[in-house]
């Protein structure tokens, strides 16, 4: 898994992990040390182990802990959730036997990490030598990383549709615990402050929609680095009375109940 920091393919492998058969199929997590969203209570309540090793950035400890614990454990498959970087763990796996080895691609590049993609295309040539089989979250991701030509195969991001159902007394609750009022305009963003995310944006188109709408507040649901730059860009134009930041939730559904309106911006 990498790091288990709460993001969206975490919540990907979660979800699948809920709803398939366990009495056939059961889930073992490796999971770099310095995670910090691990649900390990509910994993262990579902059957599975976590595993805590050295994170990539240690690459000699990294493997060689990886290579110990293939040979110990003895897992007839591995699945490696972390794009590019799956060459390291799948490599590893090759070297201790493991017959059964998955690479699945869930993005492409992002703007604004010039390093990070700097390292993805350094590796991504490396991205079919170890895999057995090969999954994407999307033809595009899939071609992305093995290659416009590779055999590979599409598995959806599953949502668990029924928890979303629009309830107008959760919506009425849950405005309530936010303080919003019924005749306020609520806009929400879930994600994480990362370039990719652009809150930033969202700011900006906030400053110019109040004049018009002084009503309106915007709510984000997350974390991430690029946090203390979007509040302090709030603060700098004076709208941070108009913005929550809720930090890292696991009441999402619920959250959107309460929202007018849910943006997605532009990367950057």
């Amino acid at each position: 898994m990498g790091k288990m920091l709460g993001g969206g393919v975490e919540s990907v492998v979660m979800n699948y992990y809920r709803h398939i058969d366990r009495s056939k199929v059961q889930f073992d997590f490796l999971v770099d040390a310095d995670s910090t969203r691990v649900p390990e209570e509910e994993i262990k309540a579902l059957g599975g182990r976590v595993f805590r090793i050295p994170p990539y950035q240690h690459p000699l400890r990294y493997r060689k802990e990886l290579v110990r614990l293939f040979h110990e454990e003895h897992w007839p498959i591995v699945h490696s959730h972390i794009n590019t970087l799956s060459v390291f763990p799948l490599s590893a796996a090759k070297k201790a036997g493991v017959p059964v080895r998955i690479a699945h691609s869930h993005s492409t590049m992002g703007k604004g990490e010039l390093a990070k993609n700097l390292m993805k295309l350094a590796l991504r040539p490396l991205s079919n030598l170890y895999p057995t089989e090969r999954f994407a979250c999307s033809e595009y991701a899939g071609k992305w990383l093995f290659g416009r030509n590779a055999d590979f195969t599409v598995i959806p991001n599953a949502i668990e549709l029924e928890k979303f159902r629009f309830d107008p007394i959760i919506r009425q609750e849950t405005r309530k615990e936010l303080g919003i009022a019924d005749d306020m305009f609520l806009v929400g963003h879930v994600g994480r402050f990362m370039p990719q995310k652009n809150q930033a944006f969202l700011v900006d188109v906030l400053a110019e929609l109040l004049p018009q709408k002084p009503n309106t507040m915007l709510v984000f649901v997350g974390d991430g680095p690029d946090r203390p730059d979007v509040q302090q860009h709030a603060q700098a134009l004076g709208i941070s009375d108009h913005i929550l930041f809720l930090g890292q939730r696991t009441d999402v559904n619920h959250l959107y109940q309460a929202f007018d309106a849910f943006c997605l911006p532009e990367p950057l």
